[in-house]
């Protein structure tokens, strides 16, 4: 089909968040028409989430400083909607240089445009442990998604385990909503952390992100544990008790520390995955940085991928947060706008969001994945929840079909269900091998790239 759902602009950008509003409310400014393809309801992300039109919270949830930048974003988006068209609930599928294939309200669409931005954003890392199926275990993510974006309360006694700055994000959520947080576990030890603190102290915003997240724990009485964590989660159809313990500086567990808790709500976040199946769509190159969470597109010094005409900003860049999602989003529209528009580049464009990036890189180097973590599961933990594989069967998939993310697929159909391996995928090989250390292979991106109806591949637009 074509001519009924197909959109032309200039840009299209995917992701509203930090890096995708920036890049937009920058482009419209040029004198560009955008489009813009987010999956949330509103814009602003996981970052900035907003609730939806006309959702009221029980209580007014905290902000950070960084969330101050966000607001301005919104607004600055908002003052060029007449170059913005902001299409919400959409989900891309499919990308080729200069298209882009969506599902919005059950119908296929097609965006052609001269520059396509990727600013997808990232997934939660999931490290399985005994009982992490259970319900009122939660990612990190997910939690902020409830509490923020919709005001749920999602329990009375909180657990809070996993590795990497998100942490305190989903403390401070749950403390807004009225929810006591009885343990934040943080598994990295807290000499990388001092480690890599010379090399944060000369940011602004991150020190006052710091201590203000500091102040909100100190006033609920909580305490960040380094080097503890999660090892295992107890209940009769839903989270009741949590065993809780310490581990070594590979995340190892240490058994005999265990203690146990009573919570209702277990949330973990073991740091977070770049988003990158649209740029491996549209081939663009790939490089595994540990530090910024894995696998993630190549971009040169002003966002451009290796593909012409494709950009790339924030997470799909590596982690970073904030601060870097914003400089890169506003960087990769200053040379589009160069580009289409001859307005030069700001070389301090250029360098500001360099700067960016080595702070966040200086700080995650503090919270990378630690090997030993997969030493938490044993043999009936379900390593893959869309497809019910224990440990067990992943192990022996493994033995006789190769330590390949392919070959455990096949042998057991790990990663082959509805989420296409973005929960289990990243902890999947470490797991099934034993071998927390091995880099992880590059997923395999097909068409399409998120789970969508078939009607829509059917009906999808051509041209």
């Amino acid at each position: 089909m074509s001519g009924a759902r197909v959109l032309e602009a200039d840009v299209g950008v995917v992701g509203a968040g930090p890096a995708g509003l920036a890049a937009a409310a920058a482009l419209a400014a040029g004198g560009l028409r955008v489009v813009v393809l987010d999956e949330g309801q509103r814009a602003g992300g996981q970052i900035f989430r907003q609730l939806p039109e006309g959702l009221q919270p029980q209580r007014a949830p905290a902000e950070p400083p960084s969330h101050h930048r966000g607001h301005g974003l919104l607004v600055a988006a908002q003052a060029q909607r007449e170059r913005i068209d902001h299409r919400t609930l959409a989900t891309v599928w499919n990308a080729q240089p200069g298209r882009l294939w969506f599902e919005q309200g059950g119908a296929s669409w097609l965006l052609r445009c001269q520059r396509i931005v990727l600013a997808p954003g990232a997934y939660d890392r999931c490290v399985p442990f005994p009982g992490w199926t259970l319900p009122g275990v939660v990612t990190a993510g997910a939690l902020q998604v409830m509490v923020r974006g919709f005001g749920v309360v999602p329990g009375r006694r909180a657990l809070v385990a996993g590795s990497g700055p998100l942490l305190l994000p989903t403390v401070a959520a749950l403390l807004t909503a009225g929810v006591e947080v009885v343990a934040a576990l943080e598994a990295s030890p807290r000499a990388r952390f001092w480690r890599a603190l010379p090399a944060v102290l000369g940011s602004g915003a991150k020190l006052r992100e710091a201590f203000w997240y500091a102040r909100r724990l100190v006033a609920a009485g909580v305490r960040l544990r380094w080097g503890w964590t999660v090892f295992e989660v107890r209940g009769e159809g839903a989270v009741q008790q949590a065993v809780i313990g310490r581990v070594d500086a590979e995340g190892r567990p240490r058994r005999d520390t265990a203690q146990t808790v009573a919570v209702d709500v277990v949330g973990t976040g073991f740091g977070l995955l770049p988003a990158i199946e649209l740029g491996q769509l549209l081939g663009c190159q790939t490089a595994y940085q540990v530090v910024r969470g894995g696998h993630a597109l190549v971009v040169d010094r002003t966002q451009a991928t290796s593909v012409p005409g494709v950009f790339a900003a924030g997470e799909i860049c590596g982690i970073g947060g904030a601060e870097v999602a914003i400089a890169e989003g506003e960087l990769a529209a200053a040379r589009i706008l160069q580009e289409l528009r001859q307005q030069p580049l700001s070389e301090a464009l250029v360098l500001r969001a360099a700067r960016e990036r080595r702070v966040a890189d200086a700080l995650l180097s503090a919270f990378a994945p630690l090997p030993g973590l997969v030493g938490l599961p044993d043999d009936d933990t379900i390593v893959c929840r869309c497809e019910d594989v224990p440990l067990r069967v992943a192990r022996t998939a493994a033995a006789l079909h190769g330590s390949a993310l392919r070959g455990i697929k096949v042998g057991c159909r790990a990663g082959m269900g509805p989420c296409q391996g973005r929960i289990c995928g990243p902890s999947l090989q470490g797991v099934a091998t034993g071998d927390g250390t091995r880099i992880a292979d590059l997923p395999i991106a097909q068409v399409p790239a998120k789970p969508v109806c078939s009607a829509t591949i059917v009906d999808a637009p051509v041209g």
